[in-house]
């Protein structure tokens, strides 16, 4: 399985902190998958769907569920979380399903990862015609001052990590001839309540964060506590950010 080095360093041998500390989603957004395929007696696949995150609210609206992640021990927490989901080992540029077998394919916080060109080829395949796409990202609201130090902290040590913002995930399907029609961006206000403590875990699991040696990841998290609000609840404010699309009939 061809995974990015950084994604694999992080969470090859252990999810329980990615599954620990990431935020799910808000209601508003999942509500926004039903308007592209998603409902009772859909098929949607789920692809780098990692503990489950997204997959569960696919699962509790009544949808089939095929989840696929090419890394074991997401994969295997997934599956014992999420026994109704069928779990896969595959990549988005090699999917492990039919030609025109979902109705929806959902992307979280993953779309980025992917060979932007070999990932649309093969939804492009499994989707039905007019079949959506959704891609969603928790993003950090940096509009609060405390999460811009924080986020100024942890970029850090990103180097050549993808990431969302650079869109360079988007061009196949920016490009003349896409079988996609326009992408389209709602957005969403989201916020997680965590104590003090589980606040740093959110910032640790970030991949770039949990990569490091031990030696560089204690103390920037040290820096991170010390920017993190003295309430002993805090609330973490995201922007949900969800681009769509469909495939072409």
């Amino acid at each position: 399985m061809n995974v990015h080095e950084t994604a694999a360093k992080a969470w090859g041998e252990s999810a329980e902190l990615y599954d620990r500390a990431r935020p799910g989603y808000p209601p508003e957004a999942i509500d926004f998958f039903h308007q592209l395929g998603l409902g009772p007696d859909s098929d949607v696949l789920d692809l780098a769907a990692g503990t489950g995150k997204l997959t569960r609210a696919l699962i509790a609206a009544g949808a089939r569920v095929t989840a696929v992640e090419p890394l074991f021990a997401m994969r295997q927490m997934l599956q014992q979380r999420l026994p109704e989901a069928t779990v896969m080992e595959g990549t988005a540029e090699r999917i492990p399903v039919q030609d025109e077998s979902v109705d929806l394919v959902t992307v979280g916080q993953a779309f980025h990862w992917f060979d932007a060109a070999a990932a649309a080829q093969e939804i492009q395949r499994v989707l039905r015609p007019g079949g959506g796409l959704a891609a969603i990202w928790n993003v950090r609201d940096e509009s609060v001052e405390w999460m811009a130090m924080i986020g100024e902290l942890i970029e850090g040590p990103r180097h050549q990590t993808p990431a969302h913002v650079s869109e360079q995930w988007r061009k196949p399907f920016d490009a003349d001839g896409s079988p996609f029609e326009p992408l389209r961006l709602e957005t969403f206000k989201h916020r997680q309540e965590v104590s003090r403590a589980d606040a740093v875990d959110v910032f640790a699991s970030r991949s770039y964060v949990a990569a490091l040696p031990h030696d560089e990841r204690t103390p920037l998290l040290e820096r991170v506590a010390e920017q993190l609000p003295k309430d002993e609840i805090v609330e973490i404010p995201y922007v949900t950010e969800l681009y769509w699309t469909r495939k072409s009939i």
